[in-house]
């Protein structure tokens, strides 16, 4: 489909904004992008960069692009050379219809000689508004569990890597890669049958590099198991319909396997125990004992104390020996 593209010319600076395609389905990418044009002569005028001001897209979600430098070229026109500078955008329409896209406008001073004194004079450079249309998604094909996701995606689901035990949560994590309104995709159902699951955090990873909106986003679930035993996360299926090949189709995550302990299970005494040090005290086989038997070690005390109370006795009734 041909790109519309609008030229509104002041001077030495062309203003252009581009839209493409003019037709998509709901939930597809549509390329916004306001190109600058400025010749050689008013390249060294300019004092000030140029304010490039978007347009207010109504019911759009609108990913900005950081500006290129890398992507400054040359071009040629009418035998003039101009630098070519560009601002994209992705819209992604939220509902079918027909979508209208707002003049853009381009705002530059020059000045209106070649003195150093001369007084600037600004300028304002309008683009025409572009329209585009968003297609209802095919009813044939839709899955029951589909949720509006368009794009082409792939996915895992991985666990922490902790060793579970019954009552104790650890975590479940699902990261949906792809191209597509990644902000808006919605959390899938993790269902486990051995254990309680809460939804937890969720993380957006955008790579803003080219012109097409790619990344990840990440599900989080704190999963608490009920039972124990070797166990398994069953696979979680992420429909989506593919606008390239507008079919819709399915990412499945592989099974994840997960052994989890009984809640009544002990561990090693390296583990359980905190081992005796020299600051302890000087006699570490003994503090380990009155720790493993304290009734044992209680009994030893007193007879101990009773002997010490016995041999005084004796020693003061007897003071010479006899």
């Amino acid at each position: 489909m041909l790109a519309l593209l609008l030229f509104a010319q002041i001077g030495s600076v062309q203003f252009q904004t581009r839209t493409a395609p003019d037709t998509v389905y709901v939930g597809q990418q549509i390329s916004y992008d306001a190109i600058t044009l400025v010749d050689d002569i008013a390249r060294t005028r300019l004092k000030s960069n140029p304010e490039y001001t978007p347009p207010d897209v109504r019911g759009v979600t609108v990913y900005d692009f950081p500006f290129d430098t890398a992507a400054i070229t040359t071009v040629v026109g009418n035998s003039t050379t101009f630098r070519r500078y560009v601002y994209h955008r992705a819209l992604f329409p939220l509902t079918p219809g027909v979508y209208t896209i707002p003049a853009a406008t381009l705002t530059y001073s020059l000045p209106e000689s070649d003195s150093y004194y001369s007084e600037r004079t600004t300028y304002t450079a309008h683009s025409l508004p572009s329209t585009f249309v968003a297609r209802p998604l095919p009813v044939n094909g839709k899955p029951l569990e589909f949720t509006g996701v368009v794009g082409q995606f792939s996915d895992t689901l991985y666990s922490d890597g902790s060793s579970p035990r019954v009552g104790e949560g650890f975590t479940v994590t699902m990261r949906v890669n792809g191209v597509g309104n990644i902000t808006l995709l919605p959390r899938p159902e993790l269902r486990v049958d051995w254990a309680d699951v809460v939804a937890d955090q969720e993380r957006v990873v955008w790579d803003s590099a080219g012109t097409v909106v790619r990344g990840a986003k990440e599900f989080d679930w704190t999963v608490t198991p009920k039972v124990a035993g070797a166990l398994f996360i069953p696979p979680v299926r992420y429909e989506y319909f593919d606008p390239v090949t507008k079919q819709y189709t399915a990412a499945l995550t592989p099974t994840v396997p997960v052994t989890v302990t009984s809640a009544t299970s002990t561990l090693p005494e390296t583990a359980a125990t905190r081992p005796d040090s020299i600051g302890d005290t000087p006699f570490p086989m003994a503090l380990r004992m009155i720790r493993s038997h304290p009734l044992a070690a209680a009994g030893i005390v007193a007879f101990v104390l009773f002997l010490v109370i016995f041999l005084a006795i004796r020693a003061r009734s007897d003071p010479e020996g006899d």
